[in-house]
């Protein structure tokens, strides 16, 4: 399973890489994931103006890395980790991308369950060194 930072496309070589080394993405908690669909709007509304506060009350629900506190997002990842029967999580940030940063070390230490965190960036140039730690990774999950 994938956590972490919003995914630019064409940038999957995250998921490229997992799946290439033989596991398989399960679920995507990220903010191009399922977080934005999870929750649908309540489309039974009497004006515009109601409509508007139920839009508003969803998208003030998302759960974030820029949002803080945010200690809903931990347990959305763990209720994916567990709907989904996932091995171990990925947690992707992006270079510069601070919140998601930050936030890793507080995922990975209140989640009980294999766990990778990875920086990188929009460049190919970590693509070999990437690949070895999640081989590693998935490895690990192997025994």
């Amino acid at each position: 399973m994938i956590s972490g930072c919003p995914f630019a496309l064409p940038n999957w070589k995250l998921h490229h890489l997992i799946e290439a080394s033989g596991a398989i993405v399960v679920g995507e908690e990220s903010c191009v994931g399922k977080r934005y669909y999870y929750k649908l709007v309540d489309e039974n509304f009497n004006s515009i103006k109601e409509g508007l506060v139920k839009i508003a009350e969803r998208y003030l629900t998302t759960h974030c890395a820029c949002f803080t506190p945010n200690d809903e997002r931990i347990e959305d990842i763990k209720q994916m980790f567990e709907a989904q029967k996932a091995d171990g999580v990925i947690h992707y940030s992006l270079q510069f991308c601070t919140p998601y940063m930050f936030e890793s070390y507080k995922v990975e230490r209140k989640l009980d369950m294999p766990y990778l965190r990875i920086e990188t960036d929009y460049s190919m140039e970590d693509i070999g060194q990437l690949k070895t730690r999640i081989e590693a990774f998935i490895e690990t999950l192997k025994m």
